[in-house]
């Protein structure tokens, strides 16, 4: 099922496996970190600098202990205090650098982090403009938010604590390492006999790790979309009484999330007691051995007082070491999703720009043979032709799920033919760049999209530049300009999200004056008229043939008062066009036209037309002959 292959569908995400290597992912992640390299570069640097700052404060420690306090323990001479003349102001100034170190390495990598992750977010978002409807239409909109939210927010947080906490306690376990092995090098090989373990321990819980971050970053982003649906249809839910049954289902969900989750903490804390068991066993050695060193007088008590002081240096990173790494698997999993959009395959594209055949308005368009389906093995639509030119009108008329919509989505370019072709101005739509193509067209839907922003914004949206005397001229044409003027602020009213402080009606009126100021040469109604309610109809019957006057317009309605005003009517039924005329030949037809029309005309008066099939579908099923089709 087409379903099933979605990019963003539950069941493709929860099954897809990850084999991309680390390395891989770095190396493509190069290239949003390369502007930003000079913040990468200082913050690395202070990151060091802080490191090593923080390692010189024991050995002061220790020359502290073996120069100044011992030899007074030892003799009473008190006159060796004087040391700490210079001793305390060494150990202030090697304190603030260490302090400024840190200042200048979180600023730099928190820099670094932002605008990195700014990028990942801008390239997600251009990358949703490009691919296909069919990737929303299929897959799960949570799903595909969670890529420049949620998963962009886990690359940030490594960027900001877990790179910058690998830089710092690496530096400082090698330079405690390249220390102590300085002070003596018998106690040092005891000391870190536990490190080669310890690496072991982290290489092979790693794996394990990143596969289990990714499966929970899948769950939640399958939360991220149960909580979109139920905000979406909360209207619904309400209506139906069904708040308890949504909860039940978000808990559900929200259950299966934490449970992986919860798997997640169970292997990334397993880390920490392996180590600390590791770090308390070295402690032992260097306590029991270099206790026998001091003895036999191989080595003074601020060496092993230091020894002690470096195994927490080099042994404690480790520990938050191991966080960090935590939060790199998290980071690395979260860019596997996140470059998993980018690489979505954009289905519908432009031609090579030396290729791309420039229009400057809509002459004639044309389908030949064409068909498509969704799914490929299942055509929605089949073999259908027809030419539109000029100023003329076409009607599209058939039942639910007929293709009428689909046809119109081709013709717009959000999705590509599967076989026979769509020519404007003779020239196939494949050869003609997207946005050359759209900007001559626009589309009223049935339930059309308005922003969150002011009316007059909403009104301009297609022609950004109109002044606002053509912001009110396209109102007063469609008859929208009286209630505009209605509301508290008039055209600066605030639409709120899902225009849901209007009524559908005046939503609809707005969005005819927004296409009414785009001038588009060829006009789409795609049910434009089918939630208004009679009073509305007549106004925008009006507006309507102001709106189609000298203009291209392919016309979807059930309501057949509106395809009345066309010039060629097309019955599509199964995916087929079955009849082609104008409203009267194909009433004369007595077909499953006609058939349409006798029952919305009943419906609505009370009165039955005369004819031989009230039923649509008997309309064919009792013998009547679709109309001759013309080539």
């Amino acid at each position: 099922m087409a379903n099933e292959r979605s990019t963003f569908s539950a069941k493709a995400e929860e099954t897809k496996r990850r084999v991309i290597p680390d390395r891989v992912l770095w190396a493509r992640f190069d290239q949003y970190l390369r502007p930003y390299r000079k913040n990468l570069i200082i913050g690395c640097l202070a990151v060091v600098g802080g490191a090593l700052t923080g390692l010189v404060a024991p050995y002061l420690h220790a020359v502290a202990i073996n120069a100044i306090i011992s030899p007074i323990a030892a003799t009473g001479d008190t006159s060796r205090l004087s040391a700490f003349m210079w001793w305390v102001p060494l150990f202030v100034v090697v304190t603030a650098a260490n302090y400024l170190f840190q200042y200048i390495q979180t600023y730099h990598m928190r820099v670094l982090s932002e605008y990195t992750v700014q990028q990942l977010r801008d390239d997600c978002v251009a990358k949703l403009q490009e691919i296909s409807l069919k990737y929303f239409s299929e897959g799960e909109i949570g799903r595909i938010m969670s890529r420049p939210t949620t998963d962009s927010q886990q690359v940030r947080i490594f960027l900001r604590m877990g790179l910058t906490a690998m830089i710092t306690d690496g530096a400082s376990m090698l330079g405690g390492l390249v220390i102590i092995f300085f002070l003596n090098f018998r106690l040092a090989l005891l000391a870190t006999a536990m490190l080669p373990v310890a690496a072991l321990v982290l290489w092979g819980l790693g794996g394990v790790s990143r596969r289990q971050y990714r499966i929970s970053l899948t769950h939640l982003a399958g939360l991220i979309a149960k909580m979109q649906e139920n905000c979406a249809g909360m209207k619904v839910t309400k209506a139906f009484v069904k708040e308890e049954a949504m909860a039940k289902g978000f808990d559900a969900v929200n259950d299966k999330t934490v449970a992986a989750w919860k798997r997640t903490i169970l292997i990334s804390t397993a880390y920490l007691p392996i180590v600390q068991i590791m770090r308390l066993l070295g402690t032992v050695l260097i306590l029991w051995y270099g206790s026998m060193l001091y003895i036999h007088g191989e080595i003074s008590l601020g060496v092993l007082a230091a020894f002690l002081e470096y195994q927490f240096s080099y042994f404690m990173p480790l520990v938050t070491l191991l966080t960090a790494f935590d939060q790199y698997q998290s980071g690395i999993a979260a860019l596997e999703r996140i470059f998993d959009l980018l690489d979505t395959e954009v289905e519908v594209r432009d031609p090579a720009p030396d290729q791309a055949i420039p229009i400057h308005t809509i002459e004639t368009v044309r389908f030949e043979n064409v068909s498509f389906g969704y799914d490929p093995e299942v055509p929605v639509i089949h073999g259908v032709s027809f030419t539109l030119e000029g100023s003329k009108k076409l009607g599209l008329v058939g039942p639910t799920g007929a293709g009428k919509s689909t046809t119109i989505n081709l013709l717009e370019r959000f999705y590509n033919p599967l076989s026979g072709t769509i020519l404007i101005n003779g020239h196939d739509v494949r050869n003609i760049r997207i946005a050359d193509c759209r900007a001559h067209m626009s589309t009223v839907l049935q339930d059309s999209f308005l922003f969150p922003m002011s009316v007059r914004e909403n009104i301009r949206f297609g022609k950004p530049g109109a002044s606002d005397e053509e912001v009110i001229e396209a109102a007063k044409t469609v008859g929208a300009h009286e209630f505009i003027m209605r509301l508290p602020g008039g055209y600066d009213y605030l639409i709120q999200e899902e225009s849901s402080n209007i009524s559908i009606g005046q939503r609809q009126l707005i969005s005819f004056a927004r296409t009414l100021l785009a001038n588009p040469k060829l006009l789409i109604l795609d049910e434009a008229t089918s939630s208004i309610d009679p009073y509305t109809e007549l106004v925008l019957q009006r507006a309507l043939k102001k709106l189609l006057a000298n203009r291209m317009a392919i016309i979807i309605a059930h309501r057949l008062s509106t395809i009345r005003l066309c010039d060629e009517i097309l019955v599509i039924d199964h995916g087929r066009i079955v009849e082609k005329g104008t409203h009267d030949e194909l009433m004369r037809l007595n077909g499953l036209y006609s058939s349409f029309y006798r029952m919305q005309f009943k419906e609505e008066s009370g009165i039955e037309i005369p004819g031989p099939a009230t039923d649509p579908r008997q309309a064919l099923q009792g013998g009547l002959r679709p109309a001759p089709l013309q080539p």
